[in-house]
């Protein structure tokens, strides 16, 4: 394969202050649930997975939270807040350079990541070296290749054109990271190792 390191691909979700819904920032966000999944870097194959649902401190599970992403306020009520789970993950990620961080559309996750990190104390820098590769151009080369359109790019839209919408559920964590390291197994293998 093209990869020197392993790729780590992750996605979260997260809640905000009802008045936000459809416009939530990242410093208006909170962390409710961390999926990753850790792909081989010659093979592209899931060798590992991390799934933990975080109880946020700042911003409570809002009904349309719910609505997109099942979690409940219930469902993280007794969970452990994002220094303990950010820590896991962390750890579980590994040292820095010896992982790419990927995601769909990093310029959320990334940066929220990055400031849930800030907020609890723990050491991203450590762990987790500069920037994120971004599967959503990866899947925007696959759709010019294949001469779908490019415009209004969504992970199920995508999912779609490549014929895996069947295969994941859609807005929980580790189920979207899945079908962000999908579209990287289509790119290089023509195939998802689903």
């Amino acid at each position: 394969m093209r990869y020197t390191t392993d790729i780590v691909v992750i996605d979260l979700e997260a809640t905000c202050p009802t008045e936000d819904q459809g416009n939530n920032t990242i410093e208006r966000s909170s962390i409710i649930e961390i999926g990753a999944v850790r792909l081989d870097r010659r093979s592209l194959e899931v060798v590992d997975t991390f799934s933990e649902l975080v109880r946020p401190e700042r911003f409570p599970v809002v009904p349309f939270i719910t609505e997109i992403t099942k979690i409940t306020p219930e469902m993280v009520a007794e969970k452990e807040t994002f220094d303990q789970v950010g820590a896991r993950f962390l750890d579980w990620y590994g040292p820095r350079n010896k992982a790419i961080i990927a995601a769909f559309g990093a310029y959320y996750d990334i940066p929220l990541l990055r400031k849930e990190c800030q907020e609890y104390d723990l050491d991203y820098r450590t762990h987790i070296a500069g920037g994120a590769f971004d599967l959503r151009a990866v899947a925007t080369v696959w759709l010019a290749a294949n001469e779908h359109r490019t415009s209004g790019l969504s992970l199920s839209s995508i999912l779609g054109k490549m014929e895996l919408e069947d295969k994941f559920t859609a807005h929980r964590a580790v189920e979207d990271a899945r079908a962000a390291a999908a579209i990287l197994q289509v790119f290089h293998l023509g195939r998802a190792l689903v």
